[in-house]
């Protein structure tokens, strides 16, 4: 038995011998050209050229120089240490461009449709074709051109309309019961900024800084000093920001004349203040509320800065800690359309702080406990949230059922019992088998019916702007 032994120790060392000089077989040469090729370009260089000559799947990868290039330029551009410097696809630098111009074509209206196939205008933009005709947040389009808006869905509506682009159209719409018709020809409108004026305060909501942003605010504030607006929401809630220059801008209206807006510190610590642009006139308001949430970044907190600097006394931050990017980059195109997008400063307070990786803390703190926070993951056709089990999305069904009037006992992710009896009476409301438990064509149903009863009543269900209002008294 100990020569057994001894043998089978034995044939071990041997097999792990074989191994260890089978790897040594493979590394040697590795670390020999390592060796002599130890500068960065020699060994750049020195793998492109094994796998364009030597890798085995060479021949089955289609301009296969081309893509190396870009997943190399793309390697280096993703570091850790700044996520804000990228290399741009010629996919992604056109989606990246465009989501900084801000501009659609269109009416210029955010809407919803209702259960009759009605349009609900819930906000106008500023300077659209919609704005100018006189259309407002409230009124409800019945006709547009000849589409049958009864068998259109959303995405027919905003087709329709884009590919009468230039063309005139007729619009049919009621406001407070009274039904008039209006001429109105798609063309391309500023999509981030909407004005609204009410019974003693004004509101601006800004969803990005685009180029023609500072104009459009500048407009806005225009409307709330003519119609004698004093004190004003500042919406800047998910918006991530976009062009800094668009943000100096939007400060020029409402600071003093020769005013900080921000500091700008290159890479060698030298520092550049950044100025109001005095072709915009200051229009005072006595109170601003600054509504912001943790997707408020970059130009919007540049904004928050610099107006709660200077107006330390007139302006409180409502709603979550902001998401702290307090960098600036820029971006050089290149001749095939790509490009590459990298820091080039960090910017700081007009009182020389800055909040990169620590944002805005609001003033007042205010949950968002709206139905339109509610995360879940998409539902597989085959998936089935399951009466008395656990699931993903369970926490979100049950919240969305108590939304809709139903009773539940929870919101976790337990799916229970009680959850699950208010689930068949939703079923059965809705002509669906009453099974109790909650598959592809159930959650379907829900989804749509929550996002028509959170539009109808997105303004008032939502807690952070309700508590902004409720301060400007």
């Amino acid at each position: 038995m100990a020569r057994i032994k001894n043998n089978k120790k034995q044939t071990i060392i041997v097999t792990v011998l074989c191994l260890v000089c089978f790897g040594v077989g493979v590394l040697v040469p590795v670390i020999y050209q390592r060796a002599s090729s130890s500068s960065s370009d020699s060994k750049l260089e020195y793998v492109k050229n094994v796998l364009e000559n030597d890798w085995y799947y060479a021949d089955q990868v289609e301009d296969l120089d081309s893509l190396l290039t870009e997943q190399a330029l793309t390697g280096m551009t993703t570091l850790d240490i700044d996520p804000h410097t990228n290399y741009f696809s010629l996919d992604q630098a056109k989606q990246f461009s465009s989501s900084l111009q801000g501009t659609n074509t269109g009416i210029g209206i955010q809407f919803y449709q209702q259960d009759n196939g009605n349009i609900y205008v819930k906000y106008v933009f500023i300077n659209s074709t919609a704005d100018d005709a006189g259309l407002k947040s409230g009124d409800i389009i019945t006709k547009i051109g000849d589409l049958d808006l009864a068998s259109s869905t959303t995405d027919d509506i905003v087709t329709y309309i884009q590919d009468r682009d230039g063309k005139e159209i007729t619009v049919d719409y009621v406001r407070d019961g009274q039904t008039a018709s209006v001429k109105l020809t798609p063309s391309e409108y500023d999509s981030t900024v909407i004005c609204n004026i009410y019974d003693g305060y004004g509101e601006i909501i800004l969803s990005s800084f685009s180029s023609h942003s500072g104009d459009d605010v500048a407009d806005a504030m225009a409307r709330l000093k003519e119609a004698g607006i004093t004190k004003m929401i500042l919406d800047l809630r998910n918006n991530t920001g976009g062009y800094l220059s668009a943000a100096v801008e939007i400060a020029s209206t409402f600071l003093p004349s020769d005013s900080v807006v921000f500091y700008e510190e290159d890479k060698d610590k030298n520092i550049t203040e950044v100025k109001t642009d005095d072709s915009y006139g200051q229009i005072e308001m006595d109170q601003i509320v600054i509504l912001q949430n943790d997707q408020t970044a970059s130009a919007s907190e540049a904004l928050i800065g610099a107006l709660k600097s200077h107006l330390k006394d007139k302006v409180t931050l409502v709603g979550q800690t902001t998401y702290g990017k307090g960098t600036e980059q820029t971006t050089v195109p290149f001749e095939d359309g790509t490009s590459i997008k990298y820091t080039i400063a960090r910017w700081l307070t007009p009182d020389k702080e800055s909040i990169h990786e620590k944002g805005f803390e609001p003033d007042v703190a205010v949950e968002d406990t709206s139905i339109g926070s509610v995360s879940y993951t998409e539902m597989k056709e085959d998936d089935v949230i399951i009466a008395d089990k656990v699931h993903v999305n369970a926490s979100a069904l049950q919240r969305f059922l108590d939304y809709l009037g139903y009773t539940v006992d929870r919101t976790d992710e337990y799916f229970s019992k009680t959850s699950s009896d208010s689930l068949k009476q939703f079923q059965k409301d809705q002509g669906i088998a009453p099974t109790g438990n909650c598959d592809y064509t159930t959650w379907e149903k829900i989804l749509d019916m929550i996002t028509q009863k959170y539009n109808e009543n997105s303004v008032n269900d939502d807690p952070i702007r309700n508590h902004g209002i409720e301060l400007l008294g």
